[in-house]
């Protein structure tokens, strides 16, 4: 069976800090090139990643990280309308950020299972399949 995984900003950026998760995370996309699993990320998941970037390392740093970033074996995804309103549910009933709701809501539409540290996700409870990334 083909794992599905979604990657919110805060996993791609740990990716790219080379952060303590980042083993993982290359971990699951070795599995995508062998074609044992699907990476997905929100294209407005992508977009709050190339905002953290620009600020921190500025904007034609960014934009190269964001080519590069265009490389690996994970698929951007547009938000439809049915993510949209999943979205909109999500924040709803769990009260996390909007940006991130769109990250659950790709993951729960694509029954994948959520990569991330965000302790924002906490909110959504045992049931909802997180994958849960070092930060330490």
């Amino acid at each position: 069976m083909t794992r599905i995984y979604v990657l919110d900003a805060n996993a791609i950026l740990i990716f790219f800090d080379a952060g303590p998760g980042a083993p993982r995370i290359r971990e699951i996309l070795s599995e995508a090139v062998r074609q044992n699993s699907i990476v997905l990320v929100s294209v407005l998941n992508l977009g709050e990643v190339y905002y953290v970037l620009w600020l921190r390392l500025g904007a034609e740093k960014a934009k190269q990280m964001i080519s590069d970033f265009a490389r690996l074996p994970i698929q951007v995804i547009p938000v439809d309308l049915s993510q949209s309103l999943k979205a909109g549910e999500i924040k709803a009933v769990h009260k996390i950020p909007y940006v991130d709701c769109i990250a659950a809501a790709l993951a729960t539409l694509r029954e994948a299972v959520l990569v991330t540290s965000d302790h924002d996700f906490e909110n959504l409870g045992r049931n909802f399949p997180i994958l849960w990334l070092d930060r330490s």
